[in-house]
């Protein structure tokens, strides 16, 4: 029987094994002749009975692994395997690479992609969002170099370490574009691959700073890392949610009704809780 939060490669088994799988295995939702939930929503699953998701570790609050490097907790995880029950579903948790995480959503790889995902209007010309939370990113450094930056501007001539293809990168060119215009140095902005790699060039000393989610940094912070917050955050912030096909309406609509039904019992802010995370009503598409 598929385990509740079973983590996989995502060729790890063929679609023919996976249904014989399931084909045996107790679901909440009823099964038609075909195998298919049913549900009309729950049909356009990529594997029957099974939310697939997608997520890049390490990501903690929003995942957060054991020593296998399996998630067993955080924000995003809880929530998710709240609203497979309320589906009636199992999930199963794909390791996927950052950069192919938005594509294998539309590609049908998994049926949500999300974790530390800020929606963006450029995303959702790539699949459609179902916002829970929101946050802010800020600059970090490290603890022992903290007394050095006391705010933004103290940035000003300093390198930075970003994640390719997220937000760090935006907002680091535009405060070294403000830099800039204050008569003072531009950053030097390196564009990482992975998050591991950008907090080793942090904590290395090659760049003096990092960029990262506020809950994510202060997470961190209380878990014992060698990393200190830099003034105030960025100004605007970003709602974070789970990514989905924008062309599974079906899906999409059960996956937010499920949301919406934990955030309006309580169930939510109980699981945000321990992360000192306020939720926010679920929405689609909520950035604007």
């Amino acid at each position: 029987m598929i385990t509740r939060t079973r983590l996989t490669l995502a060729a790890s088994a063929s679609a023919s094994a996976l249904a014989l799988l399931l084909a045996g295995c107790g679901s909440g939702a009823a099964a038609g002749p075909s195998g298919e939930s049913a549900d009309p929503a729950l049909s356009e699953l990529i594997t029957p009975g099974v939310l697939t998701v997608g997520l890049v570790l390490p990501d903690a609050p929003y995942y957060i692994a054991d020593d296998d490097n399996v998630p067993v907790s955080g924000i995003t995880k809880d929530l998710l395997d709240a609203v497979a029950d309320e589906l009636g579903v199992e999930v199963e948790y794909v390791p996927v690479a950052w950069e192919g995480g938005i594509t294998g959503v539309a590609a049908g790889r998994y049926d949500i992609f999300g974790g530390s995902l800020y929606d963006t209007a450029e995303r959702q010309a790539a699949g459609t969002f179902i916002d829970f939370m929101k946050e802010q990113a800020t600059l970090i450094t490290t603890a022992g170099r903290a007394g050095e930056f006391s705010e933004q501007a103290d940035a000003c001539g300093h390198s930075v370490a970003t994640i390719r293809g997220t937000t760090d990168v935006a907002y680091a060119t535009a405060l070294s574009e403000q830099c800039t215009k204050d008569g003072a140095e531009p950053l030097t902005v390196t564009e990482y691959p992975t998050q591991q790699d950008a907090e080793l060039a942090l904590e290395s000393g090659r760049t003096d700073l990092g960029i990262q989610s506020v809950p994510a940094a202060e997470y961190a912070i209380s878990q014992g890392a060698n990393k200190a917050l830099v003034g105030d955050p960025f100004d605007g912030g970003f709602y974070v949610g789970s990514m989905m096909n924008t062309q599974k309406k079906a899906l999409i609509d059960a996956v937010l009704a499920a949301m919406t039904t934990l955030y309006d019992d309580g169930t939510t802010a109980e699981l945000f809780a321990p992360y000192g995370i306020e939720p926010a009503a679920p929405g689609v598409n909520l950035q604007k």
